[in-house]
């Protein structure tokens, strides 16, 4: 790579490559899970399309299959959302990130909000291992049944937040899938061999494996991501030392860094995914994995991408680096209809690519794509 310096389009060009969706190298779903470090899930059927997009030649049959191995794992291992990880990776991370969830004052309130106490979260934590010891699973309605034939409260919000507390404080996992859906087993069973990191190793491990995934980027997309502070940041920036290289943003200035390997492996020319164009799902790390979205997404569309600005972010059509379009999918008898609303002027030629990659999606989830229509 050539010089220090990256314009909008050549960081657009270089972050499809690091985040896996431009083809490069086969990748099993394991692998991508492995390679993105983490990725946002608490939508479970758009993050198995997250997977499925980056793995060569996977069906939704191989996300289940991944995740019934006990390879890939959810939780809620950063800002109190859900996200897949490596399973090996999600105690560390638990430690690193998602203690930052648990401040006894933001608890406090919570708690007095839903009207329970650290006693009774205690009370169900004695209950979830009493069900689950020795390698059994519970889905959560089952779990919440088992509360309730136990005494416990678990109406409104409470039974979601029993299971996240429990989850977030290492005695719960999503671990095997059930008729499509996750269920709960002990982390300490499901997890047996944890990758154990101290911090500076683990602020290391998260700095330049998000880098190498998601760059160039700067501080401030790596602590939105993660939900940690600048200062943990620069500290493991400063603990990768020669691992990372800085650019400069040509237009706007702004210091990003991404890895050496990164650099060295990828071509920043925009010409490679000029005529190139994807279908991703809500909660892909293409826009969710950055606080500054302004090289692949024109501010004044962003509204149309998260309408309500509350993060649920819509599927949406890349083309050429930049989203340009988002997509919504109806399923009819025979397969899928999805209808396109196009943010910026669309050629006959992109449309034919857009369609393709829905195409992709399409065989992905074992339906038929019956039409695909351009809508105002």
């Amino acid at each position: 790579m050539a010089g220090t310096f990256l314009t909008g389009p050549q960081i657009a060009a270089l972050r499809l490559q690091t985040l896996g969706i431009v083809a490069g190298e086969a990748r099993t779903p394991v692998d991508v899970v492995r390679h993105l470090l983490a990725l946002q899930a608490q939508d479970f059927t758009a993050s198995r399309w997250v997977i499925g997009c980056r793995a060569d030649g996977a069906d939704e049959q191989a996300i289940f299959d991944a995740f019934d191995s006990g390879q890939i794992v959810r939780s809620w291992p950063m800002r109190g959302t859900v996200h897949v990880t490596m399973a090996e990776d999600m105690p560390w991370m638990l430690d690193l990130a998602g203690v930052r969830t648990l401040s006894p004052s933001t608890l406090r309130r919570r708690w007095q909000s839903l009207g329970i106490d650290e006693a009774r979260l205690e009370r169900s934590r004695e209950i979830a291992v009493e069900l689950l010891r020795g390698g059994r699973s519970a889905t959560r309605p089952e779990f919440t049944q088992t509360l309730i034939d136990a005494g416990i409260e678990t109406s409104g919000s409470t039974a979601y937040h029993t299971v996240w507390y429990l989850s977030q404080t290492k005695t719960l996992v999503h671990g095997p899938t059930r008729d499509g859906e996750p269920t709960l087993v002990l982390l300490d069973e499901w997890i047996p061999s944890p990758r154990v990191l101290g911090r500076d190793d683990a602020l290391r491990e998260l700095v330049t494996r998000y880098l190498g995934s998601h760059g160039p980027a700067t501080v401030e997309d790596i602590v939105w991501w993660s939900g940690l502070t600048k200062g943990d940041i620069r500290r493991g920036i400063e603990a990768a030392g020669e691992e990372l290289v800085p650019v400069t943003h040509a237009t706007t200035g702004a210091a990003l860094l991404m890895t050496a390997e990164a650099r060295d492996r990828y071509d920043p020319d925009p010409k490679l995914v000029a005529r190139q164009a994807f279908a991703l799902t809500a909660f892909d790390e293409h826009l969710l994995g950055f606080a500054n979205r302004d090289d692949v997404l024109d501010r004044a569309l962003a509204p149309a991408i998260d309408p309500a600005r509350n993060g649920m972010f819509r599927p949406t059509i890349v083309h050429g680096g930049r989203v340009v379009a988002t997509w919504k999918a109806t399923r009819r008898a025979r397969g899928m209809q999805v209808d396109v609303t196009a943010l910026t002027p669309l050629s006959a030629a992109a449309l034919k690519r857009a369609t393709a990659a829905l195409d992709r999606w399409s065989t992905f989830r074992g339906q038929e794509l019956l039409a695909v229509k351009l809508v105002s």
